[in-house]
């Protein structure tokens, strides 16, 4: 497994500088909010290419469903993009996204947190298909990648999170 993104990169120069979809900031790794005491059991960081695409929006549907879903097992599900934050204020509104599931966005400086977890494409400007699952440590446990225009699957990200709360 990965080692956690110590000193806030791994891949890039620059410490990620993360804005939820309400505009607060988060620490990197966003494995703890804003207000949070503790970081939970498990964070899974789901890197979208584009909010309003169609295997995108696609995914936000299962993703908003499963955070309610792992919340009882203190797992986090941040979905981070290099949308500006209130294209995701958007995207939360138009999809009626739950709340259990924090929607980041990566900005500026442009893809920090992609590059630090090394899922930036540069050629597009925007991450890869890439959900990476930390534990509460900040230690990458799992990844799931799915190719270009291809969607991830729920059941690919709830075997992980059982994984993970199995050995942790």
């Amino acid at each position: 497994m990965a080692e956690p993104p110590s000193g806030g990169t791994r891949g890039a120069d620059v410490v990620p500088a993360l804005r939820d979809d309400h505009g607060q900031r988060w620490p990197w790794p966003p494995t703890r909010g804003p207000q949070d005491a503790a970081a939970p059991r498990g964070t899974w960081l789901v890197f979208l290419p584009g909010a309003f695409t169609p295997v995108c929006t696609d995914e936000l549907g299962w993703l908003g469903a499963l955070a309610g879903d792992v919340a009882v097992d203190d797992v986090a599900v941040r979905v981070v993009s290099c949308d500006a934050a209130p294209v995701l204020r958007r995207v939360r509104e138009e999809l009626a996204l739950p709340e259990p599931l924090t929607l980041l966005s990566d900005f500026w400086p442009h893809g920090a947190a992609c590059r630090a977890l090394d899922v930036f494409d540069a050629e597009t400007g925007r991450p890869r298909r890439v959900s990476v699952l930390l534990g509460a440590d900040g230690v990458e446990a799992a990844r799931v990648v799915a190719a270009p225009g291809q969607p991830r699957t729920r059941g690919e990200h709830e075997t992980a999170t059982r994984d993970l709360l199995a050995h942790r």
